[in-house]
């Protein structure tokens, strides 16, 4: 019995030595997409696209020497939601060919803020936030007690925007109207890179999150970000 009881005890270490819990906290900044996706230059705007995030997952090493390793990563991380508020012509004359321009709800004439004269302005509100799943390997150098490391790999994410669009005029002489648009959530596979500093349990951890979504003619309405930068306390238990 004694004996039983001593090899389920080695058992459970060795499980432990293997595969840890993990655990951290930090903020995301969304890097925003380029001018006239959702905002434009020379009109009123804000961006608030920074937000709190967290990290949860399972970790442990794959090959561990004296002064290097190699360890894995399984986890979810949540990024944030973020907002947007800008100021856009949703209808505007181009002097050049008297037909009129604007954004069709995802962009406007992005080399001059109006190409005529700036006609209805309509108020984007905004907002949608990124979610996934990643799993990583991370490479390591440890010295007296620190460990330094850099890590890669896929993200399964989903997205998720929306926009209401107020006083919106789709072409001149239209009645302004308030509409509702949504990006409808896929899942799709990005990338994650990043750098770490440990000591003990605790490290502070740098990522990027390669999480762009491009629009396209079934599903246009894609989300103001094209990567987001996340810095991150973590905890290894």
């Amino acid at each position: 019995m004694a004996l039983g009881c001593a090899t389920a005890a080695a058992h459970a270490d060795n499980v432990s030595d293997y595969i840890h819990f993990e655990a951290g906290i930090g903020g995301a900044a969304y890097r925003n997409g380029p001018d006239g996706l959702w905002y434009q230059q020379g009109f009123e705007h804000s961006l608030n696209l920074t937000a709190p995030s967290f990290e949860v997952g399972l970790t442990g090493p794959i090959i561990q020497q004296e002064s290097w390793g190699i360890d894995w990563h399984l986890g979810w991380a949540w990024l944030g939601t973020v907002h947007t508020d800008a100021m856009v012509p949703s209808a505007n004359t181009n002097t050049t060919s008297g037909r009129w321009v604007g954004p069709d709800l995802v962009g406007v004439n992005k080399s001059n803020p109006c190409s005529g004269p700036c006609n209805n302005l309509s108020r984007f509100i905004g907002s949608g936030h990124d979610q996934g799943f990643m799993l990583t390997v991370e490479p390591h150098y440890d010295y007296r007690g620190w460990r330094f490391g850099v890590e890669a790999g896929p993200y399964l994410h989903r997205s998720t925007w929306s926009e209401d669009v107020i006083n919106w005029v789709p072409e001149a002489g239209a009645t302004p109207r308030n509409i509702h648009v949504e990006y409808k959530p896929q899942w799709l596979v990005g990338y994650v890179v990043g750098a770490s500093v440990a000591r003990g349990n605790f490290s502070i951890a740098y990522q990027y999150f390669a999480n762009k979504v491009n629009g396209s003619a079934s599903n246009p309405y894609q989300p103001i970000w094209s990567g987001t930068h996340v810095l991150m306390a973590k905890y290894r238990f």
